[in-house]
């Protein structure tokens, strides 16, 4: 698809998905970008704070919209930056890129990581979950790795006892 064709589909949507959209194109390149600056505990920290910012500006009536509706429109906006761009990122910047962007909207949703072993390799996988059900990967592949059983604060203040999310 042409450049000129991305950019009149992107004009097309209406303000909300554009918004998504910019979301969804900028937050998986400011993740890695932190992680490597300043560690995965700040950046998770800036990204919740992100979040936080806009969830005190969201507008009332969007916080009455059917949280699976807004899920719905997050991963189509993740779904369709990733096929403009071809940019695949790891699956734990897509899945706190997804975390941000609905904790943003005021639903609540959690980060999952956990690990497994196969053929001798540890292997490890994040997540998103709204109400204990995968959003962004199959249950069927989430039942093999053994989940922490807190979702995932990488904050360094929060490990000595401050409430988790």
């Amino acid at each position: 698809m042409s450049i000129v064709r991305k950019l009149r589909v992107f004009w097309s949507l209406d303000p909300v998905e554009r918004r998504l959209a910019i979301e969804a194109l900028m937050l998986p390149m400011a993740i890695p970008l932190g992680f490597q600056l300043f560690g995965v505990p700040r950046t998770q920290a800036w990204v919740r704070r992100w979040a936080r910012i806009g969830e005190k500006r969201a507008a009332p009536s969007s916080r009455t919209t059917s949280a699976t509706i807004d899920i719905r429109m997050a991963c189509r906006a993740q779904a369709r930056v990733t096929r403009a761009t071809g940019l695949v990122g790891p699956c734990l910047v897509r899945s706190m890129t997804l975390w941000a962007i609905l904790r943003r909207r005021g639903i609540e949703v959690n980060l999952r990581v956990g690990f497994r072993k196969r053929a001798g390799k540890i292997e490890g996988h994040a997540w998103v979950e709204h109400d204990e059900v995968p959003i962004n990967e199959s249950e069927s592949e989430t039942r093999t790795f053994v989940v922490y059983e807190q979702p995932v604060c990488f904050d360094l203040w929060r490990r000595h006892g401050a409430r988790s999310q």
